[in-house]
């Protein structure tokens, strides 16, 4: 068929979902401080050390330890909120986020719940012939978890291994809100942001290794519809154009729980998406 033929079906059909549907994204970006210490204790963050060579009582997790806060972390997080035009918080609390992971060495993540760091701002990004400014939720500091290390099909090897460097290694979180309305707009978000971490020299930016890290939640609903449709939640993407191309996907694919994809499918119940083994405690 030439290039001028008619459209195929499958191709039909996404332009169809996309004049009558539009996808509404929000991100959670994870970027790491540069600091040279963990968060709560002094150990180094200095990446590619031999596995559980940069840890202590503190960031083990052992009974009996006490967290004491980098005055650097708290820094850098509170000058990315001032470029961004965020407002800081005279008071910010620390909450316990409770799940079990086997590299979580606590049980609990301390992070910051509802008293962040910082709320509100936004970052201004490209969008069809002009400007859109996308709003920021909020900008809160915690610590990050360990690593496993899986065998991933490795002959002889059938065990999980934990390296817990990472364990207590500062983080941002920086979280927009769902204003994003397609992949193009999230690349382009994302590279602006990296660029105000890159340039107030709070991050390094390097994917590779885990400095930044983004989770994107996706959902589509009916133009003119005010309520979310029901969400997916893709995590830990160290790549902005795996990020485009995931929200991309998500937008195009035939779900019945959207009313896509077959007759009558508008009427069956919502998919339930989360993450119910979390609560947090101030």
């Amino acid at each position: 068929m030439s290039a001028t033929g008619p459209a195929t079906e499958s191709t039909a059909g996404a332009g169809a979902r996309q004049d009558r549907y539009e996808t509404v994204v929000g991100l959670e970006v994870h970027a790491q401080l540069r600091t040279e210490s963990k968060i709560f204790c002094g150990c180094s963050t200095k990446f590619g050390a031999r596995p559980n060579t940069q840890v202590c009582p503190v960031c083990l997790g052992l009974p009996g330890v006490l967290p004491v806060l980098n005055e650097r972390a708290v820094r850098f997080a509170v000058m990315t909120g001032l470029a961004v035009g965020a407002k800081v918080a005279e008071r910010s609390v620390f909450a316990r986020k409770n799940y079990f992971y086997p590299d979580l060495p606590k049980g609990y993540q301390i992070s910051q719940y509802d008293r962040p760091l910082c709320t509100g701002g936004g970052i201004d990004i490209r969008s069809g012939g002009g400007w859109k400014r996308i709003a920021l939720v909020r900008i809160h500091l915690e610590e990050d978890a360990g690593k496993s290390l899986h065998p991933e099909g490795r002959e002889g090897v059938t065990t999980t291994r934990v390296d817990l460097n990472r364990s207590g290694v500062p983080l941002i979180e920086i979280v927009s809100e769902p204003e994003i309305r397609s992949g193009t707009e999230a690349y382009d978000y994302l590279i602006r942001l990296k660029q105000i971490l890159m340039y107030l020299d709070v991050c390094d930016g390097n994917m590779e290794e885990g400095s930044l890290r983004c989770d994107a939640n996706v959902s589509v609903r009916p133009k003119g519809q005010a309520a979310f449709g029901t969400k997916a939640e893709i995590k830990n993407m160290n790549s902005f154009r795996n990020v485009e191309r995931a929200i991309a996907f998500e937008t195009d694919r035939p779900n019945p729980h959207r009313g896509i994809g077959r007759p009558g499918g508008a009427g069956d119940p919502p998919l339930e998406c989360g993450q119910g083994n979390r609560r947090n405690d101030a």
